[in-house]
């Protein structure tokens, strides 16, 4: 289903351009004319994708505050000397 929306000037030059640095690139597989709609739509994707990795960060941050950071540190090179892997026989 197609809608129609106003953007601007701006916008619709950089959605072009953008759609010209995908034909070049080839950057989504098995498209090879690259329209308005698919330019928008993947800038569209993109932006959604890079706003939903910025939540998560967000939404980590402080989590390790109340972490013992010595005792972690103790305990990466402890298991750091023990050997998982099997004996080699010859």
């Amino acid at each position: 289903m197609y809608k129609s929306i106003k953007i601007s000037d701006e916008a619709y030059k950089a959605a072009k351009a953008l759609g010209r640095e995908l034909e070049k690139s080839r950057e989504l597989p098995g498209v090879h004319k690259v329209n308005m709609s698919v330019a928008v739509g993947y800038a569209l994707d993109r932006a959604l994708e890079d706003a939903r990795k910025k939540r998560i960060l967000r939404e980590s941050a402080g989590v390790w505050k109340d972490m013992n950071t010595e005792k972690l540190i103790k305990d990466i090179y402890k298991g750091r000397k023990l050997s998982t892997r099997p004996e080699a026989r010859l």
